[in-house]
């Protein structure tokens, strides 16, 4: 142990004696172990650490799917969740949750926070336990049972003052009294899938046996596995199921069938691809740095090879002086790997700023863990260890007599190690140059996004929900007149050009999607039907939301109940459906149930339909008021002549206005709400920029690096060159083209691993290939340009060698 503590501090000595290898070392690999344990800390926050409940290993998500379409995983019907609950044997418990938004009406300046109906075995099933009072019970789940009601320990600090006697009292959640029973603990965290904030309270949701709606595919189900069955048996399980559905209810599920993933599988199935490719690159950052480094200890071992050997001829063992060479650079990875400790508490900060606001990721995403500390610490030894042997092994190669011999050995020995380092050089070139090409796909592929013509004018829009529920609202006609009153009265704000609402806005998703036949041709067989997105709204959408009329009528006022059903469908529904022909006045019926022959009136432009393009999607607007699907809530869009916040009061007053008791929710922007669509694309074009510039900049420190230590043993040479006539700019260019001889053969291995590289890129990239040669080229051009300017400055040093004073040593 002692001889280990002698080396440490001699190691510490000797680094003391070179403070510019060292400094420069240590802050390289300070930014590359920073930022290799940033986003290891992320990846071990969103894919590696386990959601905070109980067992997470045999908990699972269940998810309805339509076999002609596996990848989209959607919710489920209450029936059917009762199905898998009551007709499985694979899952030793089973529940369900539902996202709806309740108003606090028993407050004078009631809101309504998201809340959440669960199934009553919700909370054991994730092993939660209340922070007061108790969870739901069988008999709180049952039809008619009194209304009870958990709050979230924000809502109950928030509205009751963190009042623990509020447990046992009475609260009005849409005008109806419900018995808070408990609060759940500070920072509670439950499964959530997507765009949502968390839920401030919950509720069972008495799902009872009959008169369960099978179309309604709201629910998240939850399960357990049963001790000892497998994923796969589980999903068997569910396949039979499915079938025997199909044949029992062909009207609701002949589409219908059944996935069953780990719990978290949901959550990261989208952000995995671009996580793993971040620390690819990241891993790269930090090869190009342990290159460098490298390339730092080789310069200093190649001045140490007299000591080394002088110290051998004294007796001095070959293991030892080996292990203190070691030892030294691992002092240097790890003083840097404290340094990047350091610089990770705040790039995990940094990182977290850009994760848009209401996008649930888990807090631990952006913990410094000890997962991550031991990742850091086994970075650090690793790195030590591939960089300190290289250097090790260079300066114990010789022995004394090498030393002192022959000028050929020693020219044989150092070109032999400047190939070594020119070869590491090469290796960052082609590491740096990667980088900058995925960084650069990235770029590109963003900004098409941005420039992507979404269908809508987006300037100058304030958008937010509205709910109606209740018995006052229990008749469609009188939710649907109150969504009308809110708009007309909107529309009479100073300010306001337009205002209507929407079942759901589009880029979001929460529209329904729903097989289409049209009138007057075959009925399509079972299953082959064209599926459109159908959006439920109310008179002055379009011109509201900026969308176009391309062809015939908006939907207006008088297309009431009374009136003949009729739709206006979107430009690529038009083209899709009836090709070339006109379709207005053409007829259709949305396979929903209500089996409405519906013509169209009107064509409109194409809208983004959510947050992944490419191609615009066929869309149906439909008059709420000619609908009878029960709507609970809209969201609004009130188009301004000046920043669109500037109303919201006059907004919230104009909703109070119809029924006091029904606030506003959920208001923002809608370049806000787009902004957030794109914040992944915009969180890995970041970040591979980032990472690119470091390579880069490491890459160009390199190859300066080997350039100044080739002047310097070859001053000798260049002195003599110059004594026999060669001009200044001879020397300047044989040192730049020995750096651009480094920078091409690393761009052309760059090139070649890019490539390769591509396919894990490809399904980042929108609107750009991931073999893009007009990308590949100008970066490598740019990569060049670089390196030559990285060579100038050792070229021109060599250009002061005196020849006289050369002459004269010689």
């Amino acid at each position: 142990m002692s001889s280990w503590i002698r080396d440490i501090r001699f190691g510490f000595r000797m680094l003391r004696k070179s403070p510019e290898i060292t400094s420069v070392a240590v802050l390289a690999m300070a930014i590359a172990i920073g930022a290799t344990t940033t986003i290891f800390s992320v990846v071990n926050g969103v894919l590696l650490e386990p959601l905070p409940f109980e067992d997470t290993g045999s908990m699972v998500s269940i998810w309805q799917i339509d076999p002609a379409r596996p990848e989209v995983w959607s919710t489920t019907a209450a029936a059917t969740y009762v199905a898998w609950r009551d007709r499985t044997t694979t899952f030793s418990e089973v529940t369900s949750a539902r996202n709806r938004s309740f108003t606090l009406s028993s407050f004078e300046d009631g809101d309504t926070p998201l809340m959440r109906q669960v199934a009553h075995n919700y909370f054991d099933l994730l092993g939660a336990q209340p922070f007061l009072g108790r969870t739901f019970r069988a008999q709180d789940d049952v039809p008619g049972a009194p209304p009870t009601v958990i709050l979230s320990y924000e809502l109950w600090q928030k509205r009751f003052g963190s009042d623990p006697d509020a447990v046992g009292r009475t609260t009005e959640l849409d005008d109806v009294s419900h018995e808070i029973i408990g609060v759940m603990p500070q920072g509670f965290d439950n499964p959530v899938f997507g765009l949502v904030d968390l839920p401030q309270a919950w509720l069972p949701y008495r799902y009872g046996t009959t008169g369960l709606n099978r179309q309604d595919n709201g629910h998240l189900v939850i399960a357990r596995l049963a001790p000892g069955t497998t994923l796969e048996q589980a999903q068997a399980d569910l396949d039979r199921l499915s079938g025997e559905l199909q044949k029992e209810l062909p009207e609701t599920h002949d589409r219908v069938a059944a996935l069953v993933a780990p719990i978290k599988e949901r959550m990261v199935r989208n952000v995995r691809p671009g996580l793993l490719m971040l620390f690819g690159a990241v891993v790269f950052v930090l090869l190009v740095a342990c290159g460098n480094v490298a390339n730092l200890l080789l310069a200093r071992a190649l001045t140490r090879q007299k000591e080394m050997s002088l110290r051998r001829a004294l007796g001095a063992n070959l293991g030892h002086l080996s292990r203190q060479l070691v030892v030294e650079s691992l002092l240097l990875t790890t003083v840097g790997a404290g340094f990047g400790l350091l610089l990770a508490v705040w790039g995990t900060q940094a990182v977290g700023l850009l994760i848009p606001d209401g996008f649930n990721v888990p807090d631990a995403a952006f913990e410094i863990d000890l997962r991550v500390l031991l990742f850091t610490l086994g970075v650090a030894v690793l790195t030590g260890m591939l960089f300190g042997l290289l250097p090790a092994s260079i300066a114990l190669r010789s022995d004394l007599e090498s030393d002192l011999g022959s000028g050929t050995q020693r020219t044989t020995a150092g070109g032999r190690n400047q190939r070594l380092r020119s070869l590491l050089v090469i290796a960052e070139v082609a590491l740096s140059l990667v980088l900058l090409i995925a960084a650069g796909l990235m770029v590109r592929s963003f900004l098409r996004l941005e420039g992507l013509n979404p269908g809508f004018d987006a300037r100058n829009v304030l958008t937010f929900r509205v709910s109606t529920r209740g018995e006052k609202y229990a008749d469609p006609a009188r939710r649907t007149r109150f969504y009308e009153e809110v708009a007309e009265e909107l529309a009479t704000i100073p300010g306001v050009r337009a205002a209507s609402a929407a079942q759901a806005l589009p880029i979001f998703g929460q529209f329904r999607d729903l097989p289409v036949s049209l009138d007057a041709e075959p009925a399509p067989e079972p299953g082959s039907e064209p599926v459109v997105l159908v959006r439920r709204v109310v008179p002055g959408f379009l011109d509201a939301f900026g969308v176009p009329l391309l062809k015939g009528r908006a939907l207006s006022r008088f297309d009431d109940a009374d009136a003949a059903p009729v739709v206006v469908i979107s430009k690529t529904m038009a083209r899709q459906l009836w090709g070339s022909r006109d379709p207005i006045g053409e007829s259709l019926t949305l396979i929903d149930g209500q089996g409405i022959s519906r013509q169209v009136v009107g064509i409109a432009g194409d809208v983004r339909s959510d947050g992944t393009p490419p191609d615009p999607q066929p869309i149906v607007y439909l008059p709420l008021a000619q609908d009878a699907a029960p709507v609970t809530s809209m969201g609004y869009i009130v188009r301004t002549e000046g920043p669109p916040m500037a109303v919201l009061e006059s907004a919230r007053a104009k909703v109070r206005g119809v029924d006091r008791g029904m606030p506003l929710y959920l208001a923002r922007t809608l370049d806000q709400q787009i902004h957030i669509l794109d914040w992944q694309s915009r969180f890995l074009m970041s970040l591979l920029a980032l990472f690119a510039v470091l390579a880069l900049a490491l890459a160009t420190t390199g190859i300066y690096g080997v350039l100044s230590y080739t002047v310097s043993k070859r001053s000798r040479e260049i002195g003599i060159r110059m004594a026999l006539g060669a001009r200044r700019k001879d020397v300047v260019s044989m040192i730049v083209r020995g750096g651009l001889s480094l920078a091409l053969a690393g761009i052309l291995g760059g090139l070649v691993a890019a490539l390769g590289f591509s396919q894990v890129l490809a399904s980042q990239l929108y609107g750009v290939s991931a073999t893009d040669p007009m990308t590949y080229l100008t970066l490598a051009l740019a990569l060049a340009v670089t390196a030559v300017a990285a060579s100038v400055i050792p070229a021109l040093r060599a250009t002061r060698v005196d020849p006289a004073v050369t002459l004269w040593q010689e």
